[in-house]
């Protein structure tokens, strides 16, 4: 990857700052991964990404995630999205190509993400999608970590 690639100034670390819900006329209508939102993004020169958003404030299990009563099971699922697989930038937009995804339905789809990048920041846009009955568009601003 050369330095004229856009997709160079997305490879590294990235931490997440902000996750959450816009409406149609770009109004906050919401938090996306609750009020305390945590994750990272790791692009990797070869082509290979890895992400994990969570809510910080999800409550632990009373059990190990097998023995746990199905409704903790279900609340901590929905409060987590981890997938890792392939990635390509054309700097408006990227495609995470999913081989494996805490959501099954994921697996082997393409996920995009518009992107606009302002020096070691970048705000991810989804395309409008219904979540819990309302349309929205999910915000997500990374920092670019050292190193």
């Amino acid at each position: 990857m050369n330095s004229d690639d856009p997709a160079a100034a997305l490879v590294g670390l990235w931490k997440l700052q902000e996750a959450f819900l816009v409406d149609g006329e770009d109004r906050r209508i919401g938090t996306a991964f609750g009020k305390r939102p945590v994750g990272y993004i790791n692009y990797l020169p070869n082509g290979m990404m890895m992400t994990v958003v969570t809510d910080a404030d999800r409550p632990p299990l009373s059990a190990d995630r097998l023995a746990a009563p199905v409704e903790e099971r279900a609340a901590a699922f929905s409060g987590i999205s981890a997938y890792a697989g392939t990635w390509r930038f054309d700097g408006r937009q990227v495609v995470h190509t999913i081989e494996v995804s805490s959501l099954p339905n994921w697996v082997g789809t393409d996920v995009v993400r518009f992107v606009e990048l302002e020096g070691d920041r970048a705000v991810y846009r989804t395309a409008p999608q219904v979540l819990n009955g309302v349309s929205s568009v999910v915000r997500l601003v990374w920092a670019k970590q050292p190193g």
